[in-house]
């Protein structure tokens, strides 16, 4: 077998490396009948130089648009004739490219994934074409407020870092991209030792390896210099961007946990306490009891070096004022309270039951373990996500309340008409 170093990891997880550097990843599941296979590159918008904001995700279309032996069309007859799937999405640490398709088909999605990253030809004319489908996507965001307020706040809190980029770009640096410029950057970026290839499904890890082996053989290079501007220094705000919009858009927040953190797991229930389920205190407060909104929801965006926890909830203007400051008491009520016995264990099961359904779909098996090796270089078994997720205490809740919610002033962000509730400081303390 063309690889390096395998390694069985634990039952059906496998790793190999080939001798280019490419990290083969993989879990077998024998009950199933389809394969999902992920190529990971390790670049994302904040690997960008800022004259070249926007270059990642404008890669990620190209791709597709052909290669050397295969037109756009054929690409996608391919797929199609198959029954399978075939897509990417660019972030702000990765890229992926992905194929799903039945067990008997993996070597075509083998094939189709070596051939549009090793032979793609970013002709001119598709590099225009491309480019107006691009500028169509800038203009979808900005009619989507709800998605573009997340760029916003990263915009505001993260001002003058790479991470504080959209992932789309510039409009303008993307309208002057050229054919050199974008060759050499795909060049210098997707490289063997920046990417990790990640399968689940009905499949032999020795068979895979070989197969991606002979597909990825002649595929070499080291990569150059690049980007990346170490952790972000977080600058409060709190701003209302006017937009004549029928709501107004808001996000709250401060900073998060890193993806690797030790108390990934804590955050991880209350975020589920605070507003990432149907059974959270802000869904429960706001929308159910009542009905000022009809989409509230908390989160982290977590990266490698740092992370955002935030809140976001969209409603009509009159109601901006009240619905913000049911936020806040809410907050208050969990640094002065904490979380109560039921409420953790609702979230623990809730967590927990997530995560078996999840585990039904090939897709998101193979992203989770092309996760834990880009974050971790390391497998976690689904009894120790278990386990550490019931290991979870009250205290230690209480704990990561104190600490994100005491680090510095919360960042309010507000996108919506003119005339709307400008809040003030006072209206955020906590």
């Amino acid at each position: 077998m063309p690889g390096s170093g395998e390694v069985a990891v634990e039952g059906n997880f496998q790793k190999s490396i080939l001798p280019n550097g490419i990290r083969i990843v993989t879990e077998r599941i024998a009950h199933v009948r389809s394969v999902a296979v992920g190529v990971w590159v390790d670049t994302g918008s904040r690997h960008e130089p800022l004259p070249k904001s926007g270059v990642s995700h404008f890669i990620e279309h190209l791709v597709f648009k052909g290669t050397e032996s295969r037109t756009a069309e054929e690409v996608a007859k391919a797929v199609d004739s198959v029954g399978g799937q075939m897509d990417a999405f660019t972030t702000k640490e990765h890229t992926c490219f992905y194929v799903t398709v039945l067990d008997r088909h993996l070597p075509l999605a083998a094939d189709l994934l070596s051939d549009i990253l090793l032979h793609p030809l970013f002709a001119p004319e598709d590099i225009d074409r491309e480019r107006t489908v691009v500028l169509q996507e800038f203009r979808m965001v900005e009619d989507t407020p709800d998605d573009l307020i997340h760029d916003l706040f990263a915009e505001r809190v993260w001002a003058g870092h790479p991470l504080g980029r959209p992932i789309l770009g510039d409009r303008k640096i993307i309208l002057g991209l050229d054919r050199e410029t974008i060759l050499a950057y795909f060049r210098n970026e997707y490289c063997p030792a920046r990417i990790t290839i990640a399968a689940a499904g009905r499949l032999e890890h020795a068979e895979l390896a070989d197969l991606l082996g002979k597909c990825f053989r002649d595929f070499q290079g080291a990569g150059g210099v690049r980007n990346g501007g170490g952790p972000p220094d977080l600058t409060p705000r709190l701003e209302l961007i006017d937009k004549p919009l029928e709501q107004v858009h808001f996000v709250l927040g401060g900073p998060g946990l890193r993806q690797d953190a030790p108390e990934r797991y804590v955050l991880y229930l209350l975020n589920t306490i605070i507003g990432g389920s149907m059974s959270s205190r802000l869904f429960q407060e706001v929308r159910e009891r009542q009905g000022l909104v009809y989409s509230i929801y908390s989160g982290n965006a977590a990266f490698r070096d740092c992370g955002l926890f935030y809140i976001y909830a969209g409603t009509e203007p009159a109601h901006f004022p009240k619905v913000l400051g049911l936020v806040m008491e809410e907050l208050r009520k969990l640094k002065r309270d904490g979380v109560t016995a039921d409420e953790l264990t609702r979230a623990k099961e809730h967590l927990k039951g997530s995560l078996m359904l999840s585990l039904e779909s090939t897709s998101s098996r193979m992203t989770r373990i092309a996760k834990q090796e880009l974050y971790f270089g390391h497998y976690f078994t689904l009894d120790e996500i278990l386990a550490a997720v019931d290991r979870v205490s009250a205290e230690q809740i209480q704990a990561l309340i104190a600490e994100l919610l005491d680090r510095r002033p919360l960042s309010l962000v507000a996108l919506g008409p003119a005339g709307a509730h400008t809040p003030s400081r006072t209206d955020l303390a906590l």
